[in-house]
């Protein structure tokens, strides 16, 4: 280690990694290939947004798509967690195709609210990225009837007067925090605003987001947030360090961490967007320790070893 780098402790977020959704659209793949093994295994879109999982797939064989038009007739297609809109679902019967649909179920009960609040007459305010894989497939249940934005510089876009009947939907990987001082904004420009009973914002989510700041409140002045630069909940993990007053960085790997970051820090935090495989996480925790780090302690904030989500049907 540098003569310049003073680590000491290494504290670990807990939760991190792998949420149940994700394992549950994994194991839904993994067990697509186990199954059908003289069968191409087409996914539309990236079943998780991970590049590490995502190329370990291709290596086994199955072939990521994002038009369902390339996709051979009668072939088998796994909807990926992020979630379709019912244009794709009638595409994919259109072409014969079996479809095996590993949508997350916190992903599922946005679309079950999209079509809820459409039918009762409804405009929908999304708010996410609009280009996001989940928010796409969401607003897709009526699009007539929806708009995203994705920060308070779209509100003045919204083109809904302000007496409105209008519903509020939130895509399930954003900023608790970011989230809510949104919301606001919007519950002061359309009185009639309503929104679903329950946070759309998924609990695992907001469990990463919630280890991150006591990562900070125990003393982690850098942390590391591993995870695919496309993964939505990987990018608030950093975001959410960085107003608590840590520094922080986003990394699909610990080997491409900056040792330079690591000057004058002595505590450093570590988690793991949701989308992450565990090994990666044993794998920077080793490198942490080759770096001279001799104390790891664990930060716990909930236990999902209890959520326990139904199997994809295949």
């Amino acid at each position: 280690m540098s003569s310049q780098n003073h680590l000491t402790k290494l504290l670990l977020a807990s939760p991190r990694g792998f949420c149940a959704g994700v394992r549950r659209a994994i194991e839904a793949l993994n067990s697509a290939l186990k199954t059908y093994p003289c069968q191409t295994i087409y996914c539309y879109h990236q079943i998780v947004h991970n590049t590490l999982v995502v190329k370990d797939f291709e290596k086994r064989g199955v072939k990521f798509v994002n038009n369902i038009e390339g996709v051979p007739d009668s072939s088998i297609l796994v909807f990926s967690s992020h979630g379709v809109s019912p244009s794709i679902r009638q595409q994919t019967i259109r072409k014969k195709l079996k479809t095996i649909d590993a949508t997350c179920p916190f992903v599922n009960k946005t679309h079950l609210e999209v079509k809820k609040y459409a039918t009762e007459g409804r405009k929908i305010i999304y708010i996410g990225h609009k280009s996001h894989d989940e928010a796409v497939g969401t607003t897709g249940e009526a699009p007539e009837a929806s708009f995203i934005i994705e920060s308070a510089a779209d509100i003045p876009d919204i083109p809904y007067s302000t007496d409105s009947q209008v519903a509020l939907i939130t895509q399930t990987t954003l900023s608790v925090d970011e989230t809510e001082m949104l919301k606001q904004q919007l519950r002061q420009k359309f009185p009639n605003l309503i929104e679903p009973p329950k946070i759309d914002i998924c609990m695992a989510t907001q469990n990463r987001q919630n280890g991150v700041k006591d990562l900070v409140k125990q003393g982690a002045q850098l942390v590391v947030a591993l995870g695919s630069p496309n993964s939505s909940n990987s990018n608030k993990l950093k975001g959410v360090a960085e107003k608590a007053g840590a520094k922080a960085v986003l990394l699909e790997e610990i080997a491409d961490l900056d040792l330079a970051s690591l000057k004058n820090i002595n505590c450093i935090g570590l988690t793991a967007g949701a989308s992450l495989p565990e090994e990666k996480i044993s794998e920077a925790v080793k490198w942490f320790k080759s770096q001279g780090i001799q104390e790891v302690a664990e930060v716990s904030v909930a236990d999902e070893s209890r959520i326990n989500l139904p199997p994809v049907q295949l």
